[in-house]
């Protein structure tokens, strides 16, 4: 029994100290700010649907230092993080759903700056413990709604997480109120000139020349009408018939985020728990070192045994996400889609997907108004 030992300890203290740092850890924004505590989801009347904005969430930055030396001290996996960065908005976009108070709410690959409102954001941190984001949301006029860290704490009941559960939904619930609560404070006409302007900008990157006179827009980038088209425009009904095009493909877009969050999890939930009683373990085993007593040397080896248990397990939940992780960016489905009599078959990552697609957009534009087509 006294072999192993040492060579046990040494790999426990090298855990300890390079994975001390992961929790509760606010990224470089500063300090921890606190958790969101228990939140109900506020529901409201839903509004007429002249003023029902529709929202994106862009899947998030995850927050990766580029110096990898500095991934095992924050206890960050790569690969992971960038599957959370993708699965997260999952879980926000169904809180927002669940509110019943807005338009269509889409999970996009990447900003889409003409979206009536926008919800953009990065990890901060993520472990069973905690998850601390930083969130910001728009609406097309360039208006802000919020832009803060957002942090929620997960307990011992969270865990064996349930099906259809989250340990930090009161996060996405504090979110989703926070919007709403901008929602209200506008008025009818400030709504229906967010939907107006959100149009006339896809517009303009659809035909600068045609539509650059539409918008104005100040020294604090906010846009505003200039003039509108008349209602019968049958310019204006071709961008309208482009633009749900594109929303088609987000659409398909957003059922595969839905199917790697499905995949996703069970595992995931598994691996978060482990990596919380990693954390009870870790200070329970600083708590017992600073204490010095004869009792803590007396259980040292046993805590770090469990330790070292949990760690084991939480590595081995990692493969399997890692494998998921990677699985997914390998096998993304082609998205295949019909516009005007032609069949589109697009390749490779969903962001480059999206990007082709609203190039092709743009070209099927310029065919039909005979106007030069506007660079991607």
């Amino acid at each position: 029994m006294s072999g192993p030992r040492p060579a046990l300890a040494l790999l426990l203290l090298a855990f300890f100290s390079g994975s001390c740092l992961a929790l509760g850890l606010a990224g470089e924004a500063g300090a921890v700010p606190q958790p969101v505590g228990s939140v109900a989801l506020r529901v409201a009347g839903s509004p007429g649907d002249d003023t029902q904005l529709d929202i994106g969430v862009v899947i998030l930055d995850p927050g990766i230092p580029a110096d990898p030396a500095i991934h095992g001290e924050r206890g960050i996996f790569p690969e992971i993080r960038r599957a959370e960065s993708r699965y997260l908005p999952v879980l926000l976009r169904g809180t927002l759903v669940d509110a019943g108070v807005w338009g269509a709410v889409r999970v996009l690959p990447e900003v889409m700056a003409s979206a009536e409102l926008l919800v953009t954001g990065e990890i901060l941190a993520s472990d069973g413990t905690g998850l601390t984001l930083h969130l910001r949301a728009a609406d097309a006029t360039g208006r802000t709604w919020l832009d803060g860290v957002y942090r929620d704490e997960a307990g011992a009941a969270d865990y064996p997480v349930a099906a259809g559960a989250d340990p930090f939904a009161d996060l996405y619930r504090q979110v989703a109120n926070d919007l709403l609560a901008v929602r209200e404070r506008l008025d009818e006409r400030q709504l229906l000139q967010i939907r107006r302007v959100a149009l006339l900008r896809f517009a303009s990157e659809l035909s600068p020349e045609a539509f650059s006179g539409y918008l104005s827009r100040d020294d604090n980038g906010h846009y505003a009408p200039r003039r509108l088209p008349a209602e019968d425009d049958p310019m204006i009904a071709r961008v309208e018939r482009i633009r749900n095009q594109e929303f088609l493909f987000i659409d398909t877009v957003d059922e595969q985020y839905t199917a790697l969050f499905e995949e996703m999890a069970p595992t995931y939930g598994l691996w978060r728990q482990y990596l919380r009683e990693n954390a009870i373990f870790r200070a329970e085993y600083q708590e017992r070192v600073q204490a010095r007593d004869s009792d803590a040397r007396r259980g040292s080896f046993a805590a770090m045994q469990e330790v070292y248990d949990a760690y084991k397990w939480s590595r081995i939940h990692a493969q399997d996400l890692d494998e998921l992780a990677q699985g997914f960016d390998n096998e993304v489905a082609p998205t295949v889609i019909e516009v005007s009599g032609r069949v589109y078959r697009l390749n490779g990552a969903l962001d480059a997907q999206y990007s082709e697609w609203r190039q092709i957009l743009r070209e099927i534009f310029a065919l039909e108004t005979g106007l030069p087509a506007t660079p991607g």
